[in-house]
């Protein structure tokens, strides 16, 4: 028998269907939660951070470098080739040297947005909303809700995603609320992807010393 899932897992399982069905007191074109007038992007996955400036034609930090046209996205990401664009509707082109599709759709009865597609050829189906994050980007998956302003929960990346989540801290300045639909997509699903913030290595066991630990009663041998 498996065991049932600890309590941030379930999480993600649930927190999709509470988004679409959460009434938002906020203007339509509130499509995400800010907590801060200026300043950078910041995103805290564990130990790992990453501050990213919006400037108004690049997009600088944590190993992201990108020239925006506010149609598209080219430049480099922690080394690897990023060129995105979207003036025909779907956020098409390549992350590295893999193929990226993805589809945006507006939710007609509050604010927020959803995702679907593949980035890196990793399955995505995203939700963005004021209140909360939910779906799987880029080879993770993430269940976050608002407090504070500050997008806060869980997340799990490929290839452990059955393993114990990691805690997340996303803040976004209300910079972000001036780009296009479009461009706040493809911009998150980038930061959001393991490309944006790889996994950290799982910790090594320390090698032993070979020691025995001594102790009172542990060793008897009197002291000449």
């Amino acid at each position: 028998m498996s065991r049932p899932p600890s309590g941030p897992r379930r999480a993600l399982g649930r927190f999709g269907a509470v988004l679409l069905s959460f009434g938002v007191a906020a203007p339509a074109s509130a499509q995400l939660a800010t907590s801060q007038r200026t300043g950078p992007i910041r995103l805290q996955v564990g130990d790992q951070s990453l501050a990213i400036s919006l400037g108004k034609e690049r997009l600088r930090g944590g190993g992201f470098d990108l020239r925006r046209t506010g149609q598209s996205f080219q430049g480099q990401l922690r080394g690897g080739d990023v060129e995105l664009g979207w003036r025909r509707g779907p956020i098409v082109g390549r992350v590295g040297v893999e193929d990226t599709r993805l589809e945006l759709s507006r939710f007609s009865s509050e604010p927020g947005m959803r995702v679907d597609g593949e980035l890196s050829n990793w399955p995505t189906s995203l939700v963005f909303s004021p209140v909360g994050i939910s779906g799987d980007v880029g080879g993770c998956n993430y269940s976050l809700t608002v407090a504070g302003g500050r997008y806060t929960g869980w997340r799990t990346c490929q290839p452990d995603l059955e393993g114990e989540p990691t805690a997340v801290t996303l803040s976004l300045p209300e910079t972000v609320l001036a780009l296009d639909t479009a461009e706040q997509a493809a911009l998150l699903s980038l930061l959001l992807s393991a490309k944006g913030l790889p996994p950290a290595p799982p910790r090594e066991a320390p090698a032993s010393t070979g020691r025995t630990l001594e102790g009172p009663g542990l060793n008897e041998t009197p002291r000449r």
